[in-house]
């Protein structure tokens, strides 16, 4: 396991080496001491990890994210920085995998290291973890953009018209969740909810965002030919408005449903990784699915070694997410009762697994043929029926349970 270590401050690098090395001594950690060294050595020399502060003299730390991605996109790319303007953060959210602040505590640094499970090298994991960190962003609908740019350039900005426009779309959802937890922004708690983190960023850094993203905007043209994105986004934001309603109704806690919410508008997220990866020609695996009939997790596997579930699973941790979302992203096709240890992970299988939603000729997204699969579902009950039986069976299986 190779790290690259870059700051122009030698007692921190000091500190960070003698730390990652105090845990893991069979680690060759390299340090650079200006961005021109970090760049040079990544033109040449293999690295899993970097972390790189960003206020530099000379190239700073943009610069090194940029040459990371270029030389070496496999690698996980960190930033450890101090007093970086919000500007700076959100024109390199991108490049970045995880923003962390100094100083920061010696156990805290093994932590997120450790998260990381750089010495898995299990062939599934290493495939997950090459298709997670090549990956810039999430694509947005164009008319989500546009709908958000026009609330923005309102003389006063209404935040929850905005929060109902981001409630959309999954790309813009994955970005701010992104932000509002990194360490620079953090708020001290897991923000889960939606609403909360576009208010927490705000409007200004809202519209910096906007100009950002929309400079670099992935073109929804390169996503596979045959996946109807339109119908990826429909189908996550109905599930995630039906898992949210029935957290809600099983409950009473608001807070719950909402994250139920976010989460189930991300549970996908791993079918648009996989289909924006320029190599993987996912089309033709969808072409596949629909020819062939076989599942679609079957048929992932079989051709990439992975499927977007532990894919959906991967990133949301890479970015730092709530732990909590990687698991219910990872488990939404799972049919055993006891894979889902909370009631928004059950939620958010049942609704993904809910009938009703027709395929569009040739085309096709996740949720759209599972009606005809064999799942705990019959078309002669209620969507409702259909999770009071799904509800009261994993009570029942699961009797010390909590939400």
């Amino acid at each position: 396991m190779r790290i690259l270590l870059v700051d122009d401050e030698p007692m921190v690098l000091r500190a960070l080496y003698r730390t990652i090395l105090s845990r893991w001594p069979t680690w060759e950690v390299i340090t650079a001491s200006s961005g021109e060294q970090a760049v040079e050595l990544l033109s040449h020399t293999p690295f899993h990890l970097v972390m790189t502060d960003m206020q530099m003299p000379g190239l700073d730390g943009t610069a090194v994210l940029k040459a990371c991605l270029h030389h070496q996109p496999d690698a996980i790319r960190m930033v450890l920085s101090g007093h970086t303007p919000l500007q700076r953060i959100l024109e390199t959210e991108g490049w970045y995998h995880r923003f962390l602040t100094k100083p920061i505590e010696p156990q805290r640094q093994l932590a997120i290291l450790a998260n990381l499970n750089l010495d898995d090298l299990d062939v599934e994991n290493l495939l997950t973890r090459h298709l997670v960190t090549s990956l810039e962003r999430i694509p947005s609908l164009p008319k989500h953009v546009a709908a958000l740019r026009a609330l923005l350039d309102q003389p006063d900005p209404d935040l929850g018209a905005m929060g109902q426009v981001v409630g959309q779309d999954i790309g813009l959802a994955m970005t701010i969740l992104k932000l509002v937890n990194s360490a620079y922004l953090a708020a001290g708690r897991p923000i889960t909810d939606l609403q909360q983190a576009v208010a927490f960023l705000g409007v200004s850094n809202l519209r910096e965002l906007l100009e950002q993203r929309g400079q670099r905007m992935a073109p929804t043209e390169a996503l596979a030919a045959g996946l109807d994105l339109e119908g990826v986004w429909a189908h996550s934001q109905e599930v995630a408005q039906r898992a949210s309603t029935w957290v809600l109704a099983a409950t009473g806690d608001a807070a719950l449903a909402a994250e139920a919410y976010s989460v189930g508008l991300l549970h996908d997220v791993g079918v648009v990784v996989l289909a924006t990866s320029p190599v993987l020609h996912y089309g033709e695996i969808l072409q596949m699915i629909v020819r062939e009939g076989e599942s679609m997790l079957s048929q992932e596997r079989k051709v990439l070694g992975t499927d977007h579930c532990r894919v959906g699973a991967a990133l949301l941790s890479l970015w730092a997410l709530p732990e909590t979302f990687g698991a219910v992203v990872r488990a939404h096709h799972c049919e055993h009762l006891e894979a889902h240890s909370s009631l928004v992970s059950l939620a958010i299988y049942a609704a993904h697994f809910c009938p009703g939603r027709a395929q569009p000729p040739n085309l096709f997204f996740d949720g759209a043929r599972l009606a005809s699969n064999s799942v705990p579902f019959t078309q002669t009950l209620s969507l409702e029926a259909h999770w009071e039986r799904l509800l009261a069976q994993w009570q029942q299986a699961q009797p010390g349970s909590t939400p």
